[in-house]
């Protein structure tokens, strides 16, 4: 019997917006590292307003589709600072992608994959999972898709209005 309850709590879980799970007070894990041209970046050190957290796959079509409607939809210079962490073969393979689709931001590659700290620390099982993440390093929301995306920002930008 108990099984059958996990399985009945996953199928709700699965079925409520993620955006939602997140309480104000939890603070985003922080993460520190070298992007795939260069530059060093640490979270708890950015001065973004918001900050967009990507974990993507190079052979997702999913994760390009997300990823060019993000750049095609978000002012990824002024409103957002945009985080990604890619698997992917090399840190080449990213460099590539990323600079064919113009898309702005510090892209990570790590060759330990789905075990690489950061997809630990933010308990990443799927691709595309994007994380939004507050001034504060708060987290925000968490949205696995284009849709879910658009409606935590709609909810964000409606807050933010509230205040």
């Amino acid at each position: 019997m108990k099984a059958g309850w996990v399985v009945l709590l996953l199928l709700v879980a699965k079925g409520l917006s993620a955006q939602f799970v997140y309480d104000k007070e939890m603070k985003a894990p922080d993460f520190e590292g070298v992007t795939v041209d260069g530059r060093p970046y640490r979270l708890y050190d950015s001065q973004a307003e918001r900050v967009i957290v990507c974990f993507w796959a190079v052979d997702c079509d999913y994760c390009h589709d997300f990823l060019k409607a993000l750049r095609r939809n978000v002012d990824l210079k002024h409103d957002y600072e945009l985080v990604s962490f890619a698997l992917a073969d090399s840190p080449r393979q990213v460099c590539r992608k990323t600079r064919r689709w113009r898309l702005t931001g510090w892209h990570f590659f790590d060759e330990a994959g789905w075990d690489s700290q950061p997809f630990l620390d933010y308990d990443v099982t799927s691709t595309p999972t994007v994380v939004l993440i507050d001034k504060d390093k708060s987290i925000v929301g968490i949205a696995y898709d284009w849709d879910e995306f658009e409606e935590l920002i709609s909810k964000t930008n409606k807050n933010n209005d509230n205040l």
